[in-house]
């Protein structure tokens, strides 16, 4: 997960605290899969505000916009869950002593807002392989769609004169025709990008993978991450104890473990503890351990 990495598209990081890794995520081999409107987005937390228009002179007056507004917004929120991780970014050269500030865990914001202040882990994920679980087990009843977040501010005022601008409008006409039902259906088909897969450029740092999956259900849903897991990092300051307990729990399932420590002004690799290298003293890790302590 370290060495001779060029795609960014190979690995998937959640970072997370130490506790949630141990008592939950690792415990059971499960992700449970968020509510969309309990992030820490404003846009994904608040009710949306939609405009109602018509492009056949539809009667507006007979409809309450906020009661319109508040309809859709909860059909669109309340029914979607999702899971989110961090990716790599471009460029990554193989070399990982260069890659390191592109990888996906390494982005220090991210070890003190979701890694419990850098004592909690970061497990990483192949993706392919995630992916295929997460459809395998959920597909066959829910819609599932997978995408990397696209990051632009908009202004708050629309163009209503742009097809792709209309995230935000009802279509009055379309309403009309098809019935709140399949209403719903055709907004999210339409706008899906736009309402799930975009946020504003400050959070661009994040470099997020989402999963969505809109399902009717009204319990928890949760997914077997199954062999997809493939390595675990920790952060700077993760207590000894939970460091022995996350490796405990995955020795022997092929995970690889690895730890950063802040040097200065730039994080690097805890290739100097023993219990991350001792065993491959001879591989492309204890060569570039040696030259790096040299």
């Amino acid at each position: 997960m370290i060495e001779s990495i060029k795609s960014v598209d190979k690995y998937l990081y959640h970072y997370t605290k130490c506790e949630t890794a141990i008592d939950f995520i690792l415990k059971n081999k499960t992700f449970r899969l968020n509510n969309y409107n309990k992030t820490n987005d404003p846009k994904e937390v608040k009710d949306w505000q939609f405009n109602i228009g018509s492009n056949e002179g539809a009667d507006l007056s007979k409809y309450c916009m906020n009661e319109l507004s508040a309809w859709l917004t909860k059909e669109l929120k309340e029914k979607t869950r999702l899971l989110c991780f961090s990716q790599d970014t471009d460029p990554l050269s193989g070399n990982h002593m260069i890659d390191i500030f592109n990888r996906g865990f390494c982005k220090p914001r991210m070890w003190a807002q979701y890694g419990d202040n850098h004592k909690g882990v970061c497990l990483v994920f192949d993706r392919n392989k995630l992916t295929h679980q997460i459809n395998d087990q959920l597909a066959h009843k829910h819609l599932v769609l997978a995408s990397q977040v696209k990051y632009r501010n908009r202004n708050v005022i629309p163009n209503l004169f742009a097809s792709d601008d209309q995230q935000y409008s009802i279509d009055i006409d379309h309403l009309q025709k098809h019935g709140k039902e399949q209403y719903v259906a055709h907004h999210l088909s339409t706008h899906v990008e736009r309402l799930f897969f975009e946020k504003m450029n400050d959070w661009s740092g994040e470099s997020e993978w989402r999963y969505i999956v809109f399902s009717d259900s009204e319990t928890d849903l949760y997914v077997n991450y199954g062999n997809s897991l493939v390595g675990v990092m920790f952060g700077n300051d993760t207590e000894e104890d939970d460091i022995i307990s996350v490796m405990n729990m995955t020795n022997r399932t092929g995970v690889r473990h690895m730890g950063l420590k802040w040097k200065n002004c730039s994080p690097w690799y805890d290739y100097e503890n023993l219990r991350y290298t001792g065993g491959i003293r001879n591989s492309a890790w204890g060569k570039h351990l040696r030259w790096h302590n040299k």
